[in-house]
């Protein structure tokens, strides 16, 4: 049967690595979209809202065509101050931004952000190391690293010690933090507390306005597992369009979202998008079969 071929290789356990450009699906005029170009250092991982949108070139330049609207930018590089600007951009608007990015002085943020180069590769034991380094040099309050050590834990599957320090984050935090609700999320998920998770990630979405795509990629998982699949659908949408085609499994996801509510073409639709996107991922034949199989089964229905 297609649909157990497909759910056999789901990412159930879907982590995305952002932290959070506009909710709105990119739009269809090209000329109403905005470009900005940051101008820094080689290698520097640039973020608009949270979500990673590219590396620098060895000039030190990315350029990013976006929607219309207000973003936060962050630009970050191992060992060097991070930079955060807010950055309004009008339809047609073309900015550019030189960022500066000095020598990083502080060893608790720098034993933080090798934790988050260790995560990115996932060597998940060496990453939490470092930010277990990084937040006994701060004496024990660190949220930042707290949520990435959990972060790292829930890779390790260590599903108790995630949630401790995750509560702890939030118990040290002088702000809301909506990326410690989606990832109680995701580490109650993953012990199959669905209705649990639930509420963290509509209390997520409630601190970050509505925007966080990995909030809502986790709400579309835990809804699917209580069989709210159309509702389900809508938050993978969702949260594709925020994330602006920067995660191609998404489109896998949904695609496996369509096909258990028996929306074939929907279905084909977005495994081609995930395979446009991830040509060369370990998945892509897999996929590229099952496409082969939903078309037919696609035109032996339309026979009938």
């Amino acid at each position: 049967m297609i649909r157990s071929c497909v759910l056999g290789f789901v990412c159930s356990a879907l982590l995305l690595g952002g932290d959070g450009l506009s909710a709105r699906a990119p739009s269809e005029n090209p000329r109403a979209q905005a470009q900005v170009v940051i101008s820094t250092l080689p290698e520097a991982v640039v973020f608009l809202n949270g979500v990673r949108r590219g590396v620098t070139d060895a000039r030190g330049t990315l350029t990013l065509t976006v929607e219309p609207g207000t973003y936060t930018l962050r630009v970050s590089k191992l060992g060097r101050q991070e930079v955060e600007r807010r950055v309004h951009l009008q339809p047609g608007a073309a900015r550019r931004l030189v960022l500066s990015l000095p020598p990083l002085r502080d060893r608790a943020e720098r034993h933080r952000q090798q934790g988050d180069a260790w995560r990115e590769q996932k060597l998940f034991a060496r990453a939490v190391a470092e930010y277990r380094r990084a937040i006994a040099l701060r004496r024990g309050r660190f949220p930042r690293a707290r949520l990435g050590l959990a972060r790292a834990l829930l890779a390790l599957e260590e599903h108790e010690e995630a949630l401790r320090q995750v509560r702890r984050a939030l118990a040290e935090s002088r702000a809301p933090l909506p990326e410690a609700h989606t990832l109680l999320g995701n580490i109650l998920r993953a012990q199959g507390l669905y209705e649990e998770a639930i509420r963290e990630y509509r209390a997520a979405l409630r601190h970050a306005g509505g925007f966080s795509p990995e909030a809502h990629a986790g709400l579309a998982l835990a809804l699917e597992e209580i069989g709210e699949t159309e509702a389900a659908i809508t938050h993978m949408r969702t949260a594709i369009a925020q994330n602006a085609d920067t995660e191609p499994i998404l489109y896998y996801l949904l695609g496996n979202l369509l096909l258990t509510a028996d929306r074939l073409p929907e279905a084909i639709a977005a495994y081609e998008a995930y395979l446009r996107l991830a040509p060369q991922s370990e998945t892509a034949p897999a996929v590229r079969s099952l496409v082969e199989q939903l078309r037919r089964e696609l035109a032996s229905q339309e026979q009938r």
